[in-house]
């Protein structure tokens, strides 16, 4: 008796739409491309400097914590139109607030969320590198001079 193993290779064509969603049939990917999510997240990462986002404890890993499912991005809000497009972005996720005008003109950290079955649950809590840098001081100080910062709570 002789053992024979056989190995079956077997291709199947997919369709991946711009976001990664995979789709058995062409005309499904194209319908999804098109409908308001597709395009209202397409425009966005239009507006992402790095196209795709990153997790929290990307940014935040030097400071020890930060989440590896908790998305975050950065976006480029050079005028008006982009605004509109970051707030359609987050009013389609139902976020309670949007990012305001005095945004415009300025490149901004934004949370996307944890994503879990492509649904996006955040708040866009904008801010600008010089607001986080502020945050940063505001926060080591407590340690480094502790009786100016109680002065300043008070």
């Amino acid at each position: 008796m002789q053992k024979i193993v056989n190995t079956k290779t077997i291709e199947i064509e997919v369709y991946q739409a711009y976001d990664g969603t995979i789709f058995k049939e062409e005309d499904e990917c194209i319908k999804y491309e098109e409908t308001a999510r597709a395009v209202i997240e397409k425009a966005f990462r239009g507006i992402m400097v790095d196209k795709e986002p990153f997790t929290e404890c990307q940014i935040w890993e030097n400071f020890g914590y930060g989440s590896e499912e908790y998305e975050m991005a950065v976006i480029d809000i050079k005028d008006e139109s982009d605004l509109e497009i970051a707030n359609k972005y987050y009013a389609y996720h139902k976020a309670n607030n949007l990012i305001g005008k005095e945004y415009i003109g300025k490149r901004v950290l934004v949370s996307i969320g944890y994503c879990y079955d492509g649904i996006k649950y955040t708040e866009p809590y904008p801010r600008t590198k010089e607001d986080l840098i502020k945050q940063f001081e505001k926060d080591i100080n407590k340690f480094f001079e502790p009786k100016i910062n109680d002065k300043e709570d008070k």
